[in-house]
């Protein structure tokens, strides 16, 4: 009798590798959704932007069919621009208001806070080297054009608008500007309601209103 060959046991299968598994944290979620907002909103303003623009153009090429562009001034062409918030008029009023109220008379120093900005570039500081240009620039006129611009620098530092330091040119040799509106928050409880109001509306259209509402507290854990 011939023995039968016992068949070899079958090879049992490769275990699986195990599969590593990256967990991404929930700050790391949150961080790639806000990057992600934060460029869909960047491209969402400038679609709008753009929407505006040609809407704008168009209606100007409808009202002014002949126009000699030339004759206009146009920032991407010309020189000797700024930039400057949308909303300066409506600062520059509310700081006359606030000197007002401040000095107990009648004092024009938005004008003088229009005329810093005119200047400044974007380090936002000043170096003031001859004080009777910026008071001629300001409005102010006369044997008393630098005292009354003076008075209403103080009246701005005061506020908190700016900020100054001395040297060899005057007391107002180097200038600070401070974002306006964190200022108008901050002096919101002496600005008359409706005057607030318009100025966070227009805030609001044009997308800076970040500065001037309350962000909501973080939930605490």
């Amino acid at each position: 009798m011939t023995d039968t060959p016992i068949p070899s046991p079958p090879t049992p299968p490769a275990a699986a590798q195990p599969t590593t598994v990256v967990n991404q944290t929930p700050a790391g979620v949150l961080d790639q959704n806000v990057a992600a907002l934060l460029a869909m909103n960047t491209t969402q303003k400038k679609k709008r932007k753009s929407k505006a623009h040609l809407n704008a153009m168009k209606m100007r090429g409808e009202l002014w069919p002949e126009l000699d562009t030339s004759l206009l001034w146009d920032r991407t062409v010309n020189d000797g621009y700024s930039s400057i918030p949308r909303t300066l008029s409506l600062i520059t009023n509310m700081i006359d208001d606030l000197a007002k109220k401040h000095t107990g008379k009648s004092a024009a120093a938005g004008k003088t806070y229009f005329a810093l900005w005119c200047r400044v570039w974007d380090e936002n500081m000043l170096t003031i080297e001859n004080e009777s240009v910026y008071a001629i620039e300001s409005g102010y006129s006369g044997e008393r054009n630098v005292t009354t611009w003076r008075q209403h620098m103080k009246v701005l530092q005061e506020l908190g608008f700016i900020d100054t330091k001395e040297g060899a040119y005057g007391p107002y040799n180097f200038v600070l500007i401070y974002n306006p509106y964190l200022v108008l928050k901050k002096l919101k409880p002496q600005i008359p309601a409706s005057y607030y109001q318009l100025l966070l509306q227009r805030a609001i259209e044009i997308g800076a209103d970040g500065d001037l509402i309350d962000k909501p507290a973080k939930e605490t854990k």
